[in-house]
């Protein structure tokens, strides 16, 4: 962090405990947050994990029976916790943005101080259960510090506007949402040590990585297979819409070029986000949010009628 010396006035960046101004030599003690630890209570973070992915709903039958574990590492990963209070406008529209309205985030917000676990951006620690940070106690990888705490806060201001556009496309029903920061407060309340697993395994010719959470089996951040049967199932039904279009712009054909064209082109709009699942290899899961590919991975059965039905609405 930025600090200035209070000796000769010259600002320098400086981390915490004793420092030494570099340019008139003048040494001082800053103030440091105090530092936390949780002690590991999940001895056994492949249970947990298979457990999450058998659950998901484009996961392959009896995944646990041909996933194979590569490594299992346990680190101690160093958090900074804020507290935040943010406000911002919101505003809408792709040519001209219109529509401001106020957006807020008063809450804690966490950031990794390492640069390897940015899945791990605003990840909800518990309320109890913290203790006094003492090396000797942990288990596992200590990982140091590699984050400053100014970068820290870009990091958390960046995360708290995607959280507030995400809040404004929703509550709002927007589209072309752009969110500006009028106030901006972050307090460091400390430093955080908590038990991470990271683990990778094998399923089939792919490698998958995940986190589980070392003191309650919580999973931050998994990747896992994709069921064949759901990939050739979109594959077909993306085949099948485009067929549709061809089939109908040719039935029209005879009466003009407009609608030929605007149930081929419906069509292929709307077999994109089935390729797009069938050739997808790996599936992205959260416990404590939901992804963006996530929250994509509708039933295709479910939506088949919804697109084929925009289809026919534009011949």
């Amino acid at each position: 962090m930025k600090i200035t010396c209070p000796h000769c006035g010259a600002s320098f960046e400086a981390e915490g405990g004793i420092v030494t101004c570099p340019y008139c030599g003048f040494k001082t003690k800053l103030e440091e947050a105090e530092e936390f630890m949780f002690p590991l209570k999940v001895q056994n973070p492949w249970h947990s994990l298979i457990s999450f992915v058998r659950i998901q709903s484009i996961s392959p039958n009896r995944v646990e029976e041909k996933a194979q574990i590569l490594t299992q590492q346990l680190y101690y990963v160093p958090f900074y916790l804020f507290f935040a209070e943010i406000e911002g406008s919101a505003r809408h529209g792709y040519l001209g943005k219109s529509g401001a309205c106020k957006v807020e985030f008063f809450n804690y917000i966490t950031v990794p101080a390492v640069k390897r676990f940015e899945e791990l951006v605003n990840y909800p620690l518990p309320t109890k259960g913290r203790e006094y940070f003492d090396r000797g106690r942990i288990k596992g990888q200590l990982l140091e510090k590699e984050i400053s705490e100014d970068e820290a806060k870009k990091i958390a201001l960046e995360e708290i506007r995607k959280l507030l556009k995400k809040e404004a496309e929703k509550y709002f029903r927007w589209s072309g949402v752009d969110v500006g920061l009028l106030t901006k407060e972050l307090e460091l309340k400390t430093l955080v040590y908590y038990p991470i697993w990271e683990i990778t395994y094998k399923y089939g010719f792919f490698t998958y990585k995940a986190y589980v959470d070392g003191v309650d089996g919580r999973i931050p951040y998994a990747e896992f297979p994709i069921s064949e049967f759901k990939r050739i199932l979109n594959l077909a039904l993306a085949s099948v819409l485009v067929a549709f279009g061809i089939v109908i712009g040719k039935a029209f054909m005879g009466i003009g070029i407009t609608a030929p064209l605007g149930s081929m082109g419906t069509s292929l709009f709307a077999a994109y986000p089935s390729l797009r699942k069938a050739l997808r290899i790996k599936g992205r899961a959260s416990e404590h949010k939901l992804l963006e590919e996530v929250k994509d991975e509708i039933m295709p059965e479910a939506e088949a009628f919804k697109l084929a039905k925009n289809v026919l609405r534009s011949v």
